[in-house]
């Protein structure tokens, strides 16, 4: 029995028949490959990206099809905003590098070097007309995760998982933290599920030099969370809801056991066979089997 996730993904394509994932990526320069990839690979879902840095962009747009559609667009606070556009294109952001945080950590370098100021047009997600209700939103832009919520309680009424970039110390000035946009996940009836990565940094120090700055490297900075939608209360989800949560949780952010929970209600509600968890299972990695 093949255990790969690329035969976990087909397994669930075959039991589940679900209808293509709608992904929404806010941030989406192309720097990383995205943990739904292998949706993208095998034509399973469909997805909207949002990247206004103009060189991401123009690489984004080359790979834009009829399952992908990228957009120019800032998602922010609705009406004029400025962009920041720097030389690192990671660090990009609607916010400006915190000097003093930067010299805290030893970052210098994260506002030593060019900044483009882009005056743009935000717009929220919710005033974008010709953009469905989605399953997944993905966000990684430096700091601009609040408002993205905040502007997409309607496209996000149905979503069952969010990936947002969380910040745990202060990079941007006046950037929101963590603990503001978790209470507004929770507001919108999503809670921490995991994480998927975290990223600390050394405190700078008169030892600096002499020290393996990866080894000591202490200060939580940020990392990529997943928020599921709570789905305690089973009554109100549906059936394709939780198909989507159950690829998500499999190929996206390997949470077996929320992914199984999933399958258990559909064969409770007789959309699949009530055997289906058990012959999943047999598609495990073996590190997760006893």
């Amino acid at each position: 029995m093949s255990r790969s996730a690329l035969h976990r993904l087909g397994f669930l394509k075959d039991a589940l028949d679900p209808e293509d994932m709608k992904i929404l990526d806010v941030g989406a320069n192309p720097i990383n490959v995205p943990d739904y990839q292998l949706l993208i690979d095998k034509e399973l879902c469909h997805v909207w990206g949002f990247e206004p840095n103009p060189k991401a962009f123009a690489e984004l747009e080359k790979a834009q099809n009829d399952r992908a559609t990228y957009f120019p667009k800032a998602i922010g606070p609705e009406g004029k905003g400025t962009f920041y556009a720097h030389a690192y294109a990671v660090l990009s952001s609607l916010f400006k590098i915190d000097k003093a945080s930067a010299d805290f950590l030893g970052r210098e370098r994260w506002y030593e070097k060019t900044v483009t100021e882009m005056e743009m047009d935000l717009v929220t997600l919710d005033s974008l007309a010709d953009l469905p209700r989605v399953d997944l939103l993905k966000m990684d832009l430096q700091g601009g995760e609040l408002s993205v919520m905040q502007g997409g309680r309607d496209k996000l009424a149905e979503a069952m998982v969010v990936i947002p970039e969380v910040r745990f110390h202060r990079m941007y000035e006046n950037e929101p933290l963590w603990a503001e946009l978790d209470l507004e996940l929770r507001a919108q009836n999503f809670k921490l599920h995991k994480f998927i990565t975290q990223k600390a940094l050394p405190v700078k120090n008169s030892q600096w030099r002499k020290l393996d700055r990866k080894s000591v490297g202490a200060q939580l900075l940020d990392g990529d969370a997943v928020y599921v939608r709570n789905i305690e209360d089973m009554g109100v989800i549906s059936s394709h809801q939780l198909k989507q949560l159950a690829i998500a949780a499999t190929v996206v952010f390997e949470s077996y056991d929320l992914a199984l929970h999933c399958i258990d209600e559909l064969a409770r509600r007789g959309d699949i066979p009530e055997n289906t968890a058990a012959q999943f299972v047999n598609h495990l990695p073996d590190e997760v089997l006893k």
